[in-house]
């Protein structure tokens, strides 16, 4: 079994090195775990021949066998029907109908913790020759060893049970925004009241202003009472009924300290005076002080063209951003002595960020963004 997974792991990197997108996206859907995690995100991109290629890996990969009745038990559930909803890559989602009402289980596949795990060893065996050649202190093996913590994390249903009852009591009291509360949990499974109406999987095109602007909203609120970011923008993670957004999964979120979450709103709000000032919020969030010595000379421009959206004043047109050319060109200028590392935390947050640009971008929405920002932020 661990021998046959290895092997479409390497048929799934040489579909994605050929641009054979359906073909990954078939594999991924089969793997569950890292690659279909990996397929999710790519759902946040429209570059040539993905698009489509990634939005049903919540829907229409295969099933696990999961003992979903034993699990019930664990729960204390007494279930009336049980219907298989959708396949994640970390566990599936359950339509139970109990006596109280009708609940959303989240089951984790049996072994996925160990799949991750074996996956990244693989991945690092392949890129371990990477070391002897003229790049030798590039970043991708560091980033392949936060990407693995990250996603191990989100095994973990009990941390991710404490998380959204966090973020519930952030917004329970709102009228726009609601995140189900969790009405019993185990290692193996999170049950939450059920919400009826679609996700924005397969429906990405009739996302409109009102959304972003709410979601933007949930962000700035969720960091600003809770030090809290739910990083994983996914549109299958997000029901919209009547104008009101429902959040789900929270697996992958950043936590910040209380000087960190200070360090974070500074940044997107771009509340600068010096550049001496947004070395110490990096520092503080985890970048390295040799990094920020060596990328010195072009850190304001490297922040400025990350946050472009969020630093404009007036409404941004996503038609003329140019973030990736901007980055390389930027990068290419010279040759530095190390690479350019991002911790963990700001790589969610820009995980989550892009999310944002994601939506807007593809639905041509234009948004004042750092007004919003000021509103929510003061």
């Amino acid at each position: 079994m661990k021998i046959l997974r290895s092997i479409k792991l390497l048929s799934l990197i040489k579909a994605l090195i050929k641009s054979k997108f359906r073909s990954a996206s078939d594999l991924m859907g089969e793997m569950h775990g890292l690659p279909q995690k990996l397929g999710q995100h790519f759902t946040l991109y429209r570059a040539p021949g993905f698009e489509g290629c990634f939005e049903t890996l919540c829907t229409e990969s295969p099933a696990e066998d999961i003992r979903i009745d034993e699990i019930l038990k664990e729960l204390n559930l007494d279930a009336r029907a049980v219907q298989l909803h959708a396949r994640a890559s970390i566990g599936q989602v359950y339509r139970v109908e109990t006596a109280e009402g009708i609940l959303a289980v989240k089951a984790r596949y049996p072994g996925v913790e160990k799949r991750i795990k074996s996956d990244f060893r693989l991945l690092r065996r392949l890129l371990w020759p990477t070391r002897f050649m003229p790049l030798r202190n590039s970043a991708l093996m560091p980033l392949l060893d936060y990407l693995a913590a990250l996603l191990i994390c989100e095994c973990d249903y009990i941390r991710e049970a404490g998380m959204q009852e966090t973020f519930r009591r952030v917004f329970r009291e709102e009228h726009d925004i609601t995140v189900p509360e969790v009405v019993a949990f185990s290692p193996r499974a999170i049950a939450s009241p059920w919400v009826a109406g679609p996700t924005l999987a397969g429906r990405l095109d009739s996302v409109d202003r009102r959304f972003v602007e709410t979601y933007l909203k949930f962000i700035l609120k969720s960091l600003k009472e809770a030090g809290m970011v739910h990083a994983d923008p996914h549109p299958g993670n997000f029901i919209i009924t009547g104008g009101h957004l429902t959040v789900l999964d929270f697996g992958s979120a950043a936590c910040f300290a209380p000087r960190e979450t200070t360090a974070v709103l500074r940044l997107l709000a771009g509340a600068y005076e010096t550049a001496a000032q947004l070395a110490e919020d990096l520092e503080l969030l985890g970048v390295s002080g040799e990094t920020l010595e060596v990328y010195r000379p072009i850190l304001g421009d490297l922040v400025s063209i990350m946050l472009e959206p969020l630093y404009y004043p007036g409404e941004y047109d996503f038609s003329g951003w140019r973030m990736q050319y901007k980055l390389n060109t930027l990068l290419a200028s010279r040759s530095w002595e190390r690479p350019l590392a991002i911790p963990p935390g700001l790589l969610l947050l820009l995980r989550t960020l892009h999310g944002l640009y994601f939506y807007a971008r593809r639905n041509f929405i234009s948004l004042n963004w750092h007004d919003i920002i000021r509103k929510y932020l003061r």
